[in-house]
């Protein structure tokens, strides 16, 4: 089964656009899934339909999900002990999920691939390293995952590096902001054409983000802080300082994220406090600067949410408020195309 067909677009339409036009909504670009990770401790496989948890490739066609940035993660332990090894053995993993797949999943490092994945019904899989732990203070390994299709870098995790200081789930939280190899680090995924992630980076770090980068930026998975306070979402000064650079905000479905009183374990989290966060940035700063980041596989979730194939609940509760079609675009997919199009070397 295909979530498309193969098509041309003379007339300037995306594939993404053509996908759209044949199905209830548009295809979704998930900011943020942590499947890699997920697959060999839960002992499922990717292109296999499973109850346990949130995404494969049968429930993402269900639901409509055409993609998403595929994170490589590393635990603190693996991080210390083989930081490169590590990320090589998960990059492997989804590259070999690829091979089986018989064009069905597919790594992305252009928009032109990313547009024809949509258009061919193919899961277009954006290689993301969700922390720069992989990379040493020389910056050397950089470039070579880069062509192994390295497109999107969060600078860090949620924890100290040698490139800056992430937000600490416990404990004090650093007042440092970016290391001098952490300015090095953005500068050379500007050269590149690597998309930068705050979405685990510290207030400082974010702000000196902001002070030296001249590109879009985005929170590939946050939520908002004046609806839950908890520290890894974004005030509403970092919302409009991700707008002004043209950048776009995954909205995460971490109930942790999600609720104000931050119970991660609560997956009675209503519809209503997700669109909520939606609204939110919409409201303050438009349509054009949120997206979604489920953080699939790396949280606990919405039970209304529960995997890909619920998607449409959330899609459908978007045209119940009133939504534009071109609305329900821009949030789906077409933010996060603008931004890499304009990141992206191509």
């Amino acid at each position: 089964m295909r979530l498309g067909r193969r098509v041309s677009h003379p007339d300037g339409k995306t594939g993404a656009d053509i996908m759209a036009s044949e199905r209830e909504f548009p295809p979704v670009l998930d900011g943020h899934e942590d499947f890699i990770t997920a697959l060999p401790a839960q002992k499922r496989d990717f292109l296999e339909e499973s109850d346990r948890g949130h995404v494969d490739l049968p429930r993402a066609r269900r639901g409509g999900l055409g993609g998403a940035f595929v994170s490589i993660w590393l635990s603190n332990e693996r991080a210390e002990q083989n930081a490169v090894g590590y990320a090589i053995q998960e990059l492997h993993d989804y590259l070999r999920i690829c091979d089986r797949s018989d064009g069905q999943v597919r790594v992305v490092r252009t928009v032109a691939e990313l547009d024809q994945a949509l258009a061919e019904g193919a899961f277009a899989g954006i290689l993301h390293f969700e922390g720069a732990d992989p990379i040493s203070y020389s910056l050397k390994e950089l470039r070579v995952f880069y062509e192994a299709g390295l497109r999107s870098l969060g600078l860090v995790w949620s924890r100290p590096t040698i490139f800056g200081y992430g937000v600490m789930f416990r404990g004090p939280q650093p007042t440092a902001g970016l290391t001098e190899a952490g300015f090095r680090l953005v500068e050379e995924c500007g050269r590149l054409g690597i998309l930068l992630d705050v979405s685990h980076l510290n207030p400082a770090g974010f702000w000196d983000l902001v002070r030296v980068i001249d590109r879009p930026f985005v929170a590939t998975h946050s939520c908002v802080k004046a609806i839950s306070p908890h520290v890894r979402n974004l005030d509403d000064d970092q919302i409009k300082a991700i707008a002004e650079h043209d950048g776009t905000i995954g909205v995460t479905f971490a109930n942790a994220f999600l609720r104000p009183d931050m119970d991660r374990h609560n997956d009675d989290t209503p519809l209503e406090l997700v669109l909520a966060h939606f609204e939110h940035i919409i409201n303050l700063v438009g349509d054009r600067h949120v997206s979604i980041g489920s953080d699939y596989d790396g949280t606990e979730v919405p039970r209304a949410l529960k995997d890909a194939a619920h998607l449409p609940v959330l899609l459908r509760a978007f045209k119940h408020r009133g939504w534009s079609d071109d609305r329900l675009e821009r949030i789906c997919y077409g933010n996060f195309r603008r931004v890499l199009a304009a990141v992206w070397r191509q």
